[in-house]
């Protein structure tokens, strides 16, 4: 499959984390830097994180949606960055999971002066 030459949008809708870290999702693996997020039909998500082939989510999923941005709000800013979703990119119980931005927000800072 090629990857597309338009940059690409899903909408998704991000999970509170307890839900996410209970015994039928991420057991626990989910930490406070960490959000999980699923698409408009449960199990629609971004593609499987593939270090290395990283371009925007798309859907359906191909492989490779790793660093991708997850944006957010009414005035859309960068919240966080694809990370990882379980190997089969469509399982509602394995949801895909970014890294927040704002967490590190004073360490990016720093990094890019």
């Amino acid at each position: 499959r090629r990857l597309s030459p338009t940059l690409q949008e899903l909408e998704v809708t991000v999970m509170d984390v307890r839900m996410c870290n209970n015994s039928r999702f991420w057991h626990g693996a989910i930490g406070p830097a960490m959000i999980c997020f699923q698409g408009p039909q449960r199990g629609s998500a971004p593609a499987k994180v593939s270090p290395g082939r990283g371009h925007s989510l798309v859907s359906p999923p191909p492989q490779g949606d790793s660093g991708g941005p997850l944006v957010c709000g009414k005035r859309p800013a960068v919240a966080g960055v694809m990370s990882f979703s379980s190997k089969n990119a469509t399982d509602p119980f394995k949801p895909p999971v970014a890294t927040s931005t704002v967490k590190h927000k004073k360490w990016i800072q720093k990094t890019l002066r």
